[in-house]
């Protein structure tokens, strides 16, 4: 038997209860000591030149030299790296300036909302007087059917082509996060700081001819065409903005056109719907140039769209009522369009509605080249900026000025 240890434990040692772990402690601040002037001065002049680049050079916030697997300089992409994922189901893309994505096939419900009872049990078909029990709804989502491949372009964008899709597949393109790695959790991460986030798409080809919905309103800017020739309707398209060369091309019915930003129809881009659109929705400036258009073959607004994930319905004017601190019941009418920045349409351009304007056109800034927006509808082009220009019989309303 070993004698006792006459030594007296430290009064500050750290014991941890029956059920934990001791933890390693980090200090959670490596700055070198520097006087409380020198440190509000580096402050003051890393706000007043908010680039990273500066941040980076004097090491403030701090990046950890000796983090394992991360390197403070990242390395160059030549060319956007593509990684295919569930046997094609999904795409993992690391664009050359780092930022990530994950463009993957999904699929969109298959079942209509009947009534507000039905929509309150899931919109799972509950049959009247009857609610849908949970233990009858599916546990786990089935592989959509169909496969994407992705392909890099010299440029930097991509283009993508899906295969075998149906009315009720939707290809998104989705931002893919980044994990913190183990020793990097108190350093800044200066390789994702100077990220765009927004992935350039150059071509999208459905060779099916059909799909449900193509989503990328907040990552995606469409750089070249998008091609669909099937006559089955499309529910939405959405993308951050349609850039110069841009196109899109239906077959059939197009329900919401979403762009977050601006469309500059030009340098060979063009809009061409093969039936009706229901919805146009433009954040910012809609630019159709150098001999460019914007086809519909039959109706703008023809049936009203809901708001689709974070873009606004038919109904944008009634939920955006200039009242403020009042109630009001009055419902202001659905629109075709909406357009929150000017209409540009040059001389050797076109705007062209094969049939009928069912709801209003609404542009909340100027619209430039009105001759050359052109529709068959027994009602009349009005121009009204009296303070009241929600009218019925008003087709196309003008936020400033109109040439």
């Amino acid at each position: 038997m070993s004698a006792p240890s006459n030594r007296r434990s430290s009064r500050h040692s750290f014991r941890p209860t029956a059920d934990a772990r001791l933890e390693e402690r980090v200090v959670l601040s490596n700055a070198s000591p520097v006087t409380l002037h020198d440190y509000l001065t580096i402050s003051r002049r890393l706000l007043n030149n908010p680039s990273p680049r500066l941040a980076r050079v004097v090491g403030f916030p701090a990046f950890t030299k000796d983090a394992p697997g991360v390197q403070e300089n990242p390395r160059t992409i030549y060319a956007p790296a593509i990684q295919t994922i569930r046997g094609g189901q999904a795409v993992n893309v690391v664009t050359t300036d780092g930022s990530r994505f994950r463009i993957q096939l999904g699929y969109v419900s298959n079942t209509q909302q009947a009534s507000a009872a039905e929509g309150a049990n899931g919109l799972y078909a509950a049959g009247s007087g009857s609610t849908a029990l949970g233990l009858a709804q599916p546990t786990e989502t089935p592989q959509p059917q169909g496969t994407v491949r992705v392909y890099p372009r010299p440029d930097g964008s991509v283009g993508i082509i899906v295969d075998g899709s149906t009315s009720n597949t939707e290809l998104t393109i989705n931002p893919l996060p980044r994990s913190i790695k183990k020793g990097y959790a108190h350093s800044f991460a200066y390789g994702q700081a100077e990220q765009s986030r927004i992935l350039d798409v150059s071509s999208i080809t459905v060779n099916s001819g059909s799909i449900a919905s193509i989503l990328g309103f907040h990552t995606t800017n469409l750089t070249g065409p998008v091609v669909v020739s099937g006559t089955q309707a499309i529910d939405r398209m959405a993308f951050n903005s349609i850039q110069a060369g841009g196109s899109i091309t239906t077959g059939g019915d197009l329900n919401t056109l979403d762009v977050l930003n601006g469309v500059d129809l030009a340098d060979g881009g063009f809009i061409s719907i093969g039936r009706d659109l229901n919805l146009l929705n433009v954040g910012g400036t809609l630019s159709i140039q150098d001999g460019s258009a914007f086809n519909v073959a039959r109706d703008l607004g023809l049936v009203a769209q809901a708001p689709k994930g974070t873009g606004t319905g038919s109904n944008v004017l009634t939920l955006n009522v200039p009242l403020v601190g009042t109630q009001s019941t009055e419902q202001y009418p659905a629109v075709s369009a909406y357009i929150q920045g000017d209409v540009i349409i040059a001389a050797n351009a076109a705007f062209n509605v094969g049939r009928k304007i069912d709801a209003q056109f609404q542009v909340n800034g100027s619209f430039n080249g009105l001759s050359r927006f052109t529709y068959v509808n027994g009602l009349p082009i009005l121009i009204d900026a009296s303070g009241n220009p929600y009218q019925n019989e008003v087709v196309v309303v003008i936020g400033r000025r109109v040439a």
